[in-house]
């Protein structure tokens, strides 16, 4: 899952590279420099200016994407045939976004949100959902 949300999330900020001030590396070539580095598994481990220095990147983008199922699928069908409406809430979903500076580790922002699951969604629809509120706030625009 942290790779398609990895892939998606670069996928809509190329989308919206020309808002932007700021360019981003691929993250095909990323993943392979980290495994390169021998610190894939161990990104918790790392510090974000060693990462830059691996990576040659000015900054590093990091965050934790979390989902939280508060119902079943099934759960949320019956709440939404039996109480009218369609999509009804099956779970939430947090998103936590830091930039940090790639020569001291500085953090540089940060974004918290939390928004709700439906039936309805995927992990590709929160993410773009996220992502579009994410770009509202990102710092590097144009």
């Amino acid at each position: 899952m942290a790779r398609s949300i990895q892939a998606s999330m670069y996928t809509f900020l190329l989308r919206k590279a020309s808002d932007y001030t700021v360019t981003f590396q691929d993250v095909d070539k990323t993943n392979i420099l980290l495994k390169k580095a021998g610190v894939l598994g161990k990104l918790d481990e790392t510090t974000k200016d060693e990462l830059a220095k691996i990576l040659g990147v000015d900054a590093v983008i990091g965050g934790r994407f979390e989902t939280e199922q508060t119902k079943s699928e099934a759960g949320a069908i019956a709440s939404a045939v039996l109480f009218g409406g369609f999509g009804g809430k099956s779970g939430t979903g947090t998103m936590f976004l830091t930039i940090n500076n790639g020569t001291d580790g500085e953090l540089l922002w940060r974004f918290f949100k939390t928004m709700d699951d439906s039936i309805m969604s995927s992990t590709d629809d929160m993410v773009e959902r996220m992502m579009r509120k994410i770009s509202r706030n990102f710092p590097y625009k144009s």
